[in-house]
């Protein structure tokens, strides 16, 4: 029999391509983090800008939203049982 070994070395791995791999992968992660940062900045800039326009208290707002909810709400079910009604027609309500 021949003396050959079968199982994987450290040696089998090119160092250049694995160091290679790892500085692209941190340039990368270093990348996304700093979008990350910038698209958190522009989201609360935004939100600030936001608020500072609606010039209402919290509670307020949280009130209107509340309400406009509930009107949104009801103008759907509304819109939905009015095409329900001109559209379909109950089973017992058919001719045979």
């Amino acid at each position: 029999m021949t003396d050959r070994r079968t199982d994987p070395l450290l040696q089998d791995l090119d160092r250049r391509l694995v160091i290679g791999a790892g500085v692209m992968l941190a340039i990368a992660s270093l990348a996304g983090l700093a979008g990350s940062v910038m698209c958190g900045i522009a989201l609360m800039d935004a939100s600030r800008r936001w608020y500072r326009r609606v010039d209402l208290a919290p509670h307020e707002l949280a009130n209107l939203k509340l309400r406009q909810a509930k009107a949104a709400m009801g103008a759907g079910a509304g819109a939905w049982s009015d095409a329900e009604r001109s559209v379909y027609s109950p089973r017992s309500g058919r001719r045979r």
